[in-house]
């Protein structure tokens, strides 16, 4: 959980431990419900994102994304 963020793959350890310990279902939800709410939905690594991208893509995906707003 760096960056602000977690990964698909940390939630899914998450996920994965809440079955094994064969947690509640009300239990599981409201763990779900934190995470959600404690990085309100940024469930991926933005950074290497758009890093990924060529820098026109990049821009272009910033802009979309300010202009939102």
């Amino acid at each position: 959980m760096t960056h602000g963020c977690v990964t698909d793959a940390q939630f899914k350890q998450v996920e994965e431990y809440m079955i094994y310990r064969k947690l509640p279902r009300n239990l599981r939800q409201r763990i779900t419900d934190y995470y959600e709410h404690r990085y309100q939905g940024k469930m991926f690594d933005e950074a290497s994102i758009l890093g990924e991208l060529n820098e026109c893509l990049r821009e272009v995906s910033i802009i979309a994304y300010l202009s939102y707003f």
